[in-house]
């Protein structure tokens, strides 16, 4: 009987090592042979799976949203609380190798989406995988009364994400400048100042 192929897992396995080699070398430095050298695949196999780099690309940052769901799952073990969503956040950051690779890949394909309006698609749509997680801990955070109850989950969800962007260009950009001690500092301000807000007009 023929090995039956996991094409699923192929896939992943095939998009982790874009994602090495976008992370390395780019977007402009990254090509079938590069991830095939980097896979142990060939690029006549590659190219079963995607037949250009285009869709080898947009599948390594699809692979980057399931490896932030996958460590925000493993990091919160499902919960909701406000600590929960303090370690989300803290999941979008670049504070180790995983974490740095997955930056390193976003930050790429953000910069590509700039100057090629066909891929802002795919830009909004990593940013609302990557901002889901947020809304989803706030509004239950808003609904037990941790968080204040006039607060637009969605709102302070996009908020928050549009900082950790900042601070994960900060990290990738100027390590030496923007320690991960201070990165945190500024997440936990601003969670402090998102649980003691006001209703505006007060």
């Amino acid at each position: 009987m023929p090995k039956e192929v996991d094409h699923l897992a192929r896939r992943r396995e095939l998009a982790d090592a874009a994602c090495r080699v976008i992370a390395r070398n780019g977007l402009a430095g990254t090509t079938l042979a590069e991830v095939a050298e980097e896979s142990g695949w060939s690029i006549g196999s590659i190219r079963h799976y995607y037949p250009n780099k285009d869709e080898l690309v947009a599948s390594a940052l699809r692979r980057v949203g399931e490896r932030v769901d996958e460590r925000i799952r493993q990091q919160t073990a499902g919960g909701m609380t406000l600590a929960d969503l303090r370690a989300a956040a803290i999941e979008l950051l670049p504070l180790d190798a995983d974490r740095r690779e997955m930056a390193l890949v976003q930050l790429a394909f953000l910069a590509q989406a700039a100057v090629v309006p066909e891929l802002a698609d795919a830009a909004e749509d990593a940013a609302r995988r990557l901002q889901e997680p947020l809304a989803a801990r706030i509004a239950h955070a808003v609904a037990t009364g941790e968080l204040p109850a006039h607060l637009d989950a969605e709102l302070e969800a996009e908020r928050l994400r549009v900082l950790l962007d900042g601070l994960r260009l900060q990290l990738v950009t100027t390590p030496r400048r923007a320690a991960p001690s201070w990165v945190l500092a500024v997440l936990d301000d601003h969670l402090t100042a998102l649980a003691a807000a006001l209703p505006a007009g007060r």
